[in-house]
């Protein structure tokens, strides 16, 4: 833009995408009063504008969804007050109304006021709608209007190549970008247009294979870890959920920081808002439209939305020149049809498809060192030569890349493409004896799978001093090292809220409030219900309904439990965490155990509620596999050093199908499954402090006595107890060294015949585990080991 038009009270309207160029350029000139705004963002300061309220208003009321909401709001500005013969702009026209009345439409008056004193440049608007040319009648009539064309060269190249399919058409862009930039090209002058989602793994890839930086990543605050955790913990009081994300969230590591103070931004917004919880669907979409902050590179591809963003001095690629993708297709769908917006005298979609076709002819005219490419094939099926053409008439030349000038790599690939071809087909391709005479030495129909390595300085500056531990990142580790790099370093593993999971959740939940306080226990059970906001189908609310019986049987099955034990002290979800410190490396290891009993003498239980199966196996703990039981030993004797663990369980919470006998009644079998399953100290005089019916136990799972004394194999001394602290304390001291070597090789474990490395592993596409990645360990039948420590 020439500095001719910058004078003082000056309003510059320009597409979003050009405003940062337009602001730079004026960085050095003299302190002057300029505005730099969309046409779109000045007609709203000279109409109205409405935010985050004004949409929570519609659907608090009228229980719109949010992406009902937006449309409403948006199609009032094409409304009057007058009184129309249709009932759908009526209702518009009553709804504006309605928002002003509640002081939800916000209007600008000092602004629209000061108008008159602004001169409006509109920069480079080559093609403008009706809505648009309305707009700016009404503009002329109060100040001076001045449109700025931005001189372009003309495009010379009048030729579209043509692919048979998408990643041939990408490997043609790589190979021409680096020819280009053997020509001494300035890389960040080279520029995509055009490519979609489909495009983006396949750009990633085989930019890859020639080393060609790229920005592709536009990665949204919504689906990260952190995201899934606020939402998971989500609470109407803010401030809860933010306790909450900050405890499961390692905010010394800068990258969560930033996240996190993204979503700080966002709830900054809804400071008005008294539950949280009622605006979750705001907070999603927000989250979904926030980008995350990337490192840019000094040097890199870049990519662009449209042609008018390029300079004369850029080279730029348009990909994907084929129909329904350039240009974009309007139909008759939108809330206000056709036929309505003719009554309104904007645009319809037939005039939105002609504005389209003219901007796309305009800015292909006018981009100087433009390559069009089009596919006719990809994996989503054929496609066609975009229609624009039939006004362009370029002439279509056909392009095939059959090797590579610049990347090994990508020769390597080809032949072994071509090999399968020739092998499994009988299919000769031309260049294969080229290929094979150069690259006859490739690992052809072999593979290495295993993990390369992070470099340890790298992989330092992520921890920033800092690791956190658990059971689960440990047991993730000790099954495969690999496993634990995918799940707890990169964070593959995404959470996905099932139904199973909230029957979980909701049960240890009400079983964490309901022996401490007086509380109605329906009320609780249905308001965490209300509070996820999950479309629950009726055969789930059904189930739910049923639940709640199951529920109170459990509740008041274990308030017989206590009848038998002396302990009187309580603790219910409780926390504890063990620091540790490496080398200037702060570790924290923390634990969440469900029930911890008591006595005034430090006799302690412990016990770790179960939806599932509740089979105990400590002979694995001695790989650091199946620790969950030994590991709250752990905690609880850090938390409390004097004290002795009289027993540690399992309890069912959630139990299948009873088989009924002739023996018991159904409730003595429902009874029974919800006894403790786990070890029991052998001492008498302690076994009935904690549970006086030991004799022939109401509480523990197989306790009973005989004239020969205790009747069951699930019992241990107190130094079994120490024995197993030791292992515990020797396993994590183990696994922490190994992270921080960075020691993340795919060895799934296999102890005897069972493969339980890879069991439940999730990652099991992206390993490729061979036979010799396994590492088989000795099946242990008992605890014995324990003696040696």
């Amino acid at each position: 833009m020439s500095s001719n038009y910058l004078n003082n009270n000056t309003i510059v309207v320009a597409k979003r995408s050009l405003l940062p160029k337009l602001i730079e350029k004026i960085r050095n000139e003299s302190f002057l009063n300029i505005k730099f705004m969309t046409l779109d963002d000045l007609r709203n300061k000279c109409t109205f504008t409405y935010d985050e309220k004004s949409i929570y208003y519609l659907m608090d009321k009228y229980k719109y969804n949010y992406d009902v909401s937006i449309k409403l709001l948006n199609n009032l500005y094409y409304v009057s007050d007058d009184s129309y013969s249709d009932y759908k702009l009526n209702n518009l026209v009553s709804l504006k109304r309605e928002l002003m009345d509640q002081n939800l439409l916000y209007f600008h008056s000092l602004f629209l006021n000061s108008l008159c004193n602004y001169k409006i440049i509109i920069y480079n608007y080559e093609v403008i709608t009706k809505y648009d040319l309305k707009f700016i009648d009404y503009l002329k009539s109060i100040t001076d209007v001045e449109f700025v064309e931005l001189n372009k060269t003309e495009n010379l190249n009048t030729t579209i190549y043509k692919f048979n399919n998408l990643e041939d058409e990408v490997s043609y862009v790589a190979e021409d970008i680096m020819k280009l930039i053997d020509n001494g090209i300035n890389i960040n002058n080279i520029k995509i247009c055009g490519i979609n989602d489909e495009y983006i793994n396949v750009v990633s890839r085989i930019f890859g294979l020639y080393n060609i930086p790229i920005m592709l990543d536009d990665s949204r605050l919504f689906g990260t870890r952190i995201s899934n955790v606020f939402f998971k913990f989500l609470d109407k009081d803010i401030n809860n959920t933010l306790n909450k994300l900050s405890e499961e969230i390692d905010l010394k590591n800068e990258n969560n920081l930033i996240i996190y103070n993204s979503i700080i931004n966002i709830i900054n917004k809804y400071t008005w808002c008294n539950n949280y919880l009622d605006i979750k669907e705001l907070l999603i979409n927000d989250f979904k439209n926030t980008r995350i902050n990337r490192i840019e590179l000094d040097n890199e591809v870049s990519i662009i939305c449209g042609l008018d963003e390029a300079c004369d001095d850029d080279y730029v690629y348009l990909m994907s020149f084929n129909q329904e993708v350039i240009p974009k297709t309007y139909k008759d769908e939108d809330y206000l049809n056709d036929k309505l917006k003719k009554i309104l005298g904007i645009d319809t979609s037939n005039d939105l498809n002609i504005y389209s076709s003219k901007k796309w002819v305009y800015d292909i005219r006018h981009t100087k060192n433009l390559t069009i490419t089009y596919k006719e094939n990809s994996y989503y099926g054929e496609y066609y030569l975009s229609s624009l053409n039939d006004i362009l008439n370029y002439n279509i030349e056909f392009k095939s890349v059959s090797y590579s000038n610049y990347s090994n790599l990508y020769n390597e690939l080809e032949l072994a493409k071509k090999l399968d071809n020739l092998i499994k087909y009988g299919i000769y391709d031309d260049n294969i004896s080229l290929l094979f005479n150069n690259y006859s030495k490739i690992k052809y129909l072999t593979y290495n799978n295993q993990f390369t390595g992070i470099p340890l300085d790298k992989f330092n500056k992520y921890l920033n001093n800092n690791l956190v531990l658990s059971y689960t990142s440990i047991n993730n580790y000790y099954h495969c090292s690999f496993k634990y790099y995918l799940s707890n370093i990169l964070k593959l593993d995404i959470y996905e809220e099932s139904f199973s999971i909230i029957i979980g959740n909701l049960f240890h939940y009400i079983l964490s409030i309901c022996f401490n306080n007086e509380i109605d226990v329906r009320k609780e059970y249905y308001d965490y219900i209300d509070k996820l906001n999950y479309n629950f189908d009726d055969r789930e609310l059904f189930f739910l309904d049923s639940l709640f019986d199951e529920l109170l049987f459990i509740i008041n099955t274990i308030k017989e439990h206590y009848n038998y034990t002396s302990f009187n002290k309580y603790f219910y979800e409780e926390k504890i965490e063990v620091v540790k410190s490496i080398d200037d490396i702060k570790i924290i290891f923390k634990g969440l155990i469900d029930k911890i009993m008591m006595d005034d003498e430090g006799r302690v239980a412990v016990i770790d509620y179960k939806t599932g199966s509740t089979d105990i196996n400590l002979n694995n703990i001695i790989y650091g596999i199946d620790m969950q039981l030994p590991i709250y030993i752990y905690l609880l004797k850090n938390k409390f050093p004097n004290i002795r663990i009289v027993g540690f369980y399992l309890q069912r919470i959630l139990n299948g199908e009873i088989n009924i006998d002739n023996k018991h009644t159904f409730i003595d079998l429902k009874k029974d499954r919800l006894k403790l399953n786990g070890y029991t100290v052998m001492y008498e005089d302690d076994i009935n402090k904690f549970d006086s019916s030991y004799t022939d136990s109401k509480v523990i799972k197989g306790m009973r006595t005989s004239s020969k004394g205790l009747y069951t194999k699930k019992v241990y001394d107190y130094d079994f107890i120490d024995n197993i602290y030791k292992l515990v304390n020797n396993k994590i001291d183990e696994v922490i060294n190994n992270i921080l070597q960075a020691s993340f090789e795919i060895n799934p474990k296999k102890i005897g015949m069972n493969n339980v490395g890879c069991k439940y592993c999730k990652y099991k596409d992206i390993c490729f585990m061979k036979d010799d990645n396994l590492v088989n360990l000795r099946e242990y039948k008992n605890t014995d080991f324990l003696k040696d420590f």
